[in-house]
Order: C-alpha cells, then sequence, then structure tokens
C-alpha cells in the first residue's frame, strides 16, 4: 500500500486535467463577467443618449422658461423611441424629467434600468443595475428682433382656407407664440422686440429727427406725353401700325405735327402733344401738417409728431437727388447713413402727402413702427402689435418694409446709440422675422414711398416695374445677412413663394402657414433662436 502510494504520488501523467478543471470555475466568471458587462457598457451608453435626446427634445420644446405636461410629453416621447422597453432585455426602466430647481432655464433628467446577466446568472449576479443622467439648457443670450409685418389691404381678408377670422387677427394672435417662446428674462436675458408695418410705405417719422426730414415737399416733374405712329399704306389709305408714347419735360419739346416718310408706301406720324400731365411744386406750407405761420422747423416737427409720418424714400447714396433716383441695389450707406444738419439733402426723406397730390389711384399710410424697447408683460406687446397693425391698407412694397426693418435694427446706422452690439461681455444676436401674406403689388398710380410710378419713374434699371422692386428686396436682404442677422421669413396663405423664400438665411429658416398655425410657427421661430446644448 505505502509503495502504490508513493508512486503515485510522484506519478504526474494527467495533471493538465486536473489544473484545467480546477481553474474553470474562476475562468467561467472572468469570461461571464467581461460579457455581461460588455453588454452592460453598451445598454449604458444607449441609455445615456436616450437621456441626452430626451431632455434636448424637452427644453426646446419649451415657451422661455415655462415647463408643461406637453413638454415632459415630449421629452417622454423622444426618451422612449431611443430606448425602447426591452432594449437589451433591460428591465425596470425608469426615466424622470423636469425643470431645475436652481435653474429655470435648465432642464434635469436621469433613467435607471437593470440589465440581465448569461454566465454570471449562474454564480447569483442576475443583473446589472444601469442609470444615465442629463441636463440640457437654452442659452438664449441676449437678442434684438425686429418684426416687419405685411399690413396691405389683403390683410384685411380671410384666408384662402377659411376660418372666422382675418388674416391680420391671425398674425396679431400668432405673434404671441413668439414672445412666449423667447420669454427668458428670469434668466437675465434681454430681448428687445421691433415692429415695422408696411404697406406701400412705411410711418417712422416720430422715430426721426428734424434734419432727418426735407424742408419742403418733393417737386415733381412736369411731363407732356406726344405719340409717334408708324403707318403704312395699303389701297390708297394709310393704317396704323405700331404707336409709341414719349414723355417730354418741355412743352417746347411737342410742338410738332407732321408726317416722316421712309417710302412711298411707309411713313412716321408725329402727333402734337394733346394731354399734359402736371405736379405743380408744393411749397412748405401746401401740406397738411402746418399752419400759414409755422416756420421750417416747425413744418418739419408738425409732419414728425402727427402720427402720420410715412414717408418718400429717399436717392441711393450718390445718385441725384433731383430728380429722385432709385437702384435695384441698396448698398451699407443706403442703410445706414444719416443726416448731420438741416441742409444735408441728400441724406433726407421726403413725406409721404396725399394732400400734395393729384391722379394717385390709391393711397394711405399704414400704423406707426415701434424702434426696439423691452416689453415687461405679453399683454404689452401685443398690445403693441395691435397698435403697429391697426391701418390695413394699401399695395405691398416688400423692399420698403425690409429696408426699414434693416435700419431699425442696424447696430451702425441711425439708431446704433441704441443698439449695442454686447450687453457687459454678452453679445447681442440680430434677428429679422419677415411675415407677408402675398406677392408684390405695386400700381402704376399707387401713390406709394417711391412717388407714382407712372409720372416719377425714380427706380432705375431694367425689367417691369415688379422685378426691380424684387431685385432691390433681393439687395436689402443679402445686405442684412451679411452683418450677420438672421432672417426668418413666414409665408402667411401665399401661392407663390419664390420671391421671398431666398431672403431668408436658410431653408430651416423659412415657414409657410395657411393661418391656422400661425401661433405654432411664431413659437418655432422663437424657439430657434438661442443656443441648445448639453450641460453634461
Amino acid at each position: 500500500m505505502n509503495r502504490m502510494l508513493r508512486k503515485l504520488r510522484t506519478d504526474t501523467s494527467g495533471n493538465a486535467l486536473a489544473i484545467f478543471a480546477a481553474a474553470l470555475v474562476p475562468l467561467t466568471i472572468v469570461i461571464g463577467s467581461g460579457l455581461d458587462l460588455s453588454s452592460a457598457y453598451m445598454a449604458k451608453a444607449k441609455l445615456q443618449n436616450a437621456c441626452d435626446a430626451a431632455a434636448l427634445a424637452g427644453r426646446q420644446s419649451m415657451d422661455g422658461t415655462k415647463w408643461t405636461t406637453a413638454n415632459k410629453e415630449e421629452a417622454e416621447k423622444f426618451f422612449y423611441f431611443n430606448f425602447p422597453r426591452g432594449t437589451m432585455k433591460a428591465t425596470g426602466l425608469d426615466f424622470d424629467i423636469g425643470k431645475d430647481p436652481n435653474d429655470s432655464a435648465q432642464i434635469i433628467g436621469s433613467a435607471r434600468a437593470v440589465v440581465p446577466t448569461s454566465l454570471m446568472g449562474l454564480f447569483g449576479f442576475d443583473g446589472i443595475p444601469i442609470e444615465a443622467n442629463c441636463d440640457a439648457k437654452r442659452d438664449l443670450g441676449h437678442n434684438d428682433v425686429m418684426l416687419v409685418l405685411d399690413t396691405t389691404g389683403s390683410m384685411g381678408r380671410r384666408p384662402s382656407s377659411g376660418g372666422s377670422k382675418d388674416k391680420i387677427d391671425l398674425l396679431r394672435d400668432g405673434t404671441k407664440g413668439l414672445y412666449r417662446a423667447l420669454d427668458d428674462s428670469g434668466n437675465g436675458s434681454i430681448t428687445r422686440f421691433g415692429i415695422v408695418s408696411y404697406s406701400h410705405t412705411v410711418n417712422v417719422a416720430r422715430s426721426l429727427k428734424n434734419r432727418d426730414i426735407l424742408k419742403e415737399q418733393l417737386h415733381y416733374q412736369k411731363y407732356y406725353e406726344q405719340r409717334e405712329c408708324t403707318q403704312y399704306k395699303s389701297g390708297g389709305y394709310w393704317y396704323q401700325d405700331e404707336c409709341t408714347t414719349k414723355r417730354y419735360e418741355d412743352s417746347d419739346d411737342t410742338r410738332r405735327s407732321d408726317y416722316y416718310y421712309d417710302s412711298s408706301t411707309r411713313r412716321t406720324a408725329v402727333y402734337r402733344a394733346s394731354t399734359e400731365y402736371e405736379y405743380q411744386p408744393v411749397h412748405i406750407n401746401d401740406t397738411q401738417w402746418a399752419d400759414d405761420d409755422n416756420n421750417t422747423n416747425q413744418n418739419r416737427r408738425d409732419f414728425r409728431i402727427s402720427g402720420d409720418g410715412c414717408i418718400e424714400e429717399r436717392s441711393s447714396i450718390g445718385e441725384d437727388e433731383s430728380p429722385f433716383t432709385l437702384l435695384k441695389t441698396v448698398s451699407q450707406d443706403d442703410i445706414d447713413a444719416v443726416a448731420q444738419n438741416g441742409n444735408d439733402t441728400k441724406y433726407q426723406w421726403g413725406r409721404y402727402d396725399p394732400v400734395a397730390h393729384e391722379y394717385p389711384s390709391q393711397v394711405g399710410c399704414p400704423s406707426e413702427s415701434q424702434k426696439l424697447k423691452e416689453y415687461g408683460s405679453e399683454t404689452a406687446f401685443n398690445n403693441a402689435v395691435s397698435a403697429a397693425t391697426a391701418n390695413v391698407t394699401g399695395g405691398t412694397y416688400h423692399d420698403i418694409g425690409m429696408l426699414w426693418g434693416a435700419r431699425f435694427l442696424s447696430p451702425t446706422g441711425m439708431f446704433a446709440s441704441s443698439n449695442p452690439t454686447k450687453h457687459g461681455i454678452v453679445p447681442v444676436n440680430r434677428h429679422l422675422v419677415f411675415m407677408t401674406d402675398g406677392e408684390l403689388d405695386t400700381g402704376d398710380t399707387l401713390y406709394s414711398a417711391f412717388g407714382m410710378n407712372y409720372f416719377d419713374d425714380r427706380l432705375q434699371g431694367t425689367g417691369t416695374q415688379e422685378e426691380k422692386h424684387i431685385s432691390r428686396f433681393h439687395s436689402i436682404c443679402n445686405r442684412v445677412k451679411a452683418t450677420g442677422t438672421t432672417i426668418w421669413v413666414i409665408a402667411l396663405d401665399v401661392g407663390s413663394t419664390g420671391d421671398i423664400k431666398t431672403c431668408a438665411t436658410s431653408e430651416a429658416h423659412f415657414y409657410t402657414s395657411d393661418g391656422s398655425d400661425l401661433e405654432e410657427v411664431f413659437e418655432a421661430i422663437g424657439r430657434g433662436i438661442g443656443n441648445l446644448r448639453l450641460t453634461r
């Protein structure tokens, strides 16, 4: 027996099997824990992504700093979309999100679950708990927001889709969404709103100084019209072929009444002018704002404070002042330049004065535009919008509205002292929200900020009148975007959007509305202003 035991002790055959058997248990634990932990890490990463997505979606859906049940539901929708129940067989899934009690601009979320194990379950470890925490904040910063609103006659009608409200009422209701979305004053943000209501001119005189207004009403050209017709002879009779009408400033140029023969069968007939179109010069006391005893500055003052301070646009900077000459392109000087004194006529605006005119087919002055300012409540903001859109009238000149929106918003122009680029060390972001319900409608004898096209023809360049105004509108849009200002465009009940869509900063900054969702559109724009970010 002893010999057998000694022999067995020294016999090494089969040791590997014994060693493997002894190591099998810890080896299984190591491999199993590696596989199960790897699966848990993957699940945790998915859980964190879902939590982050939910926090961002929830914060983005908020109006200002208001957290509602709808915001929570929006966050939960994103969470469970990115981490559905049963993902990687996780159990005990729980997600909670709400507003940070210490920061009204921030929301915080947390998620928990248990990932079941496989091999580790053999050793009593049935699941691995995982969790994720997420925070999201929208830094609104400081914002200057200029609303450029179409208040032309068509805004007084119902949308083509019907409904119980006119488009102007839908607009007034809709802008509330913008204010609510940007209401972050409790978090230290400064948001100012300005309002330019436009039709065929703008009412801005109360925001100007006396020196910005011409001393006298603009002097208009005197025109004489004369026809020249090509005639051809057939069968012994002369017949009209084609006629053109020419204008002359001096009646002496129109005295001819004769025939000029090109051949025995073709001639040009030049008829003596039979119709005279004349605007008599309007002197300082021939306006609706001044009494006979008023002097020049009193006259300017009366115009500015009248409340009916619509303007006639000045010449493009560098162009002739008499007659007024405007270009299809707009320079930064056209936006920013300002008169230095009362005699600086090249930078002064004329007065929109229907009393001093003859022959207009339509006149009208929209409600007074408002410079940038803070509004302490939604009610105060709503009242300002209602006041600025009270007068619904006139044709549609997009370029005059956009130009004055740019002027009110510019930090380098006539309102520079009131438009800082920073509050402290925090920069001010500039946004222009342009809303219209239609295509350009200029009218040849409509009295606008450009005079009456039929008599004055102030806007130079090739193309139809509408094409020239659209070119000018696009030029202003490009000039505004070049300064770093974001342009948002809303097309309300508009069939063709090609003329206005390109004005927006990008496709994402362009919206269409049939009127029923206008408040949601303004809310979406408000939510798009500011920087949304994760804070963990």
